[in-house]
């Protein structure tokens, strides 16, 4: 784990992802990394299209965005970080940490990345370059151990481990659930579950 932050030095952490929905799991472990790391905000980013994803998402860019801000509404280190959605188009996530760096010059970026993301990162575009310029917190999702070494390549990227619980959950099962009729109302916060239910997202035929 990294030395405690010094006034000086805010830590923001990244969450990138396609939220499709937001869910517990997103939730719990953002919160255990602002815990552990003593991250100021954690910015949570909606991808409009995920460089490595074959389906299109289930909820359009703009509802996904809006449960995500329902969300950050709820927990004052969180941010809905929107550069993605407004895009319109497929980002990659080396350039959007580019753009969180400038927006804030003065602060240590984190990447959150789950350790099924960690075991293929060498697939993403720009890892190299992510790798040497920003620190890693690796969080456990559904894979067993965290596999990949980039130490031998990148003896100085400094890559953490957050030990977290492994999610119960996933946004592929909340989907199945959801076209199946079934509740998920113990699986995403409150507010998206509000969200979803004043929008009639929770009827598939509609989306």
């Amino acid at each position: 784990m990294p030395e405690p932050s010094s006034s000086s030095t805010p830590r923001i952490g990244f969450f990138g992802g396609s939220f499709d929905p937001i869910h517990q799991g997103h939730v719990s472990v953002a919160l255990e990394a602002v815990k552990q790391f003593n991250l100021q905000q954690i910015l949570l980013c909606p991808a409009f299209f995920a460089p490595l994803r074959d389906q299109k998402p289930l909820f359009s860019a703009v509802h996904r965005l809006a449960m995500v801000d329902a969300v950050a509404q709820e927990h004052s280190p969180f941010v809905a970080y929107n550069q993605e959605v407004l895009s319109k188009n497929i980002c990659f996530t080396y350039h959007t940490l580019q753009s969180v760096q400038q927006n804030y010059p003065n602060s240590e970026i984190f990447l959150m990345l789950g350790d099924d993301q960690f075991n293929k990162f060498d697939q993403w575009k720009f890892h190299q370059e992510i790798l040497a310029q920003f620190p890693l917190i690796i969080f456990n999702r559904n894979e067993t151990e965290n596999g990949r070494d980039f130490s031998e390549e990148f003896p100085s990227a400094k890559i953490h481990s957050l030990g977290n619980q492994q999610f119960p959950h996933s946004s592929t099962e909340i989907r199945k659930l959801i076209q199946q009729g079934t509740s998920i109302s113990s699986h995403v916060p409150q507010s998206v579950l509000a969200y979803m239910t004043n929008h009639q997202l929770l009827d598939h035929r509609d989306l």
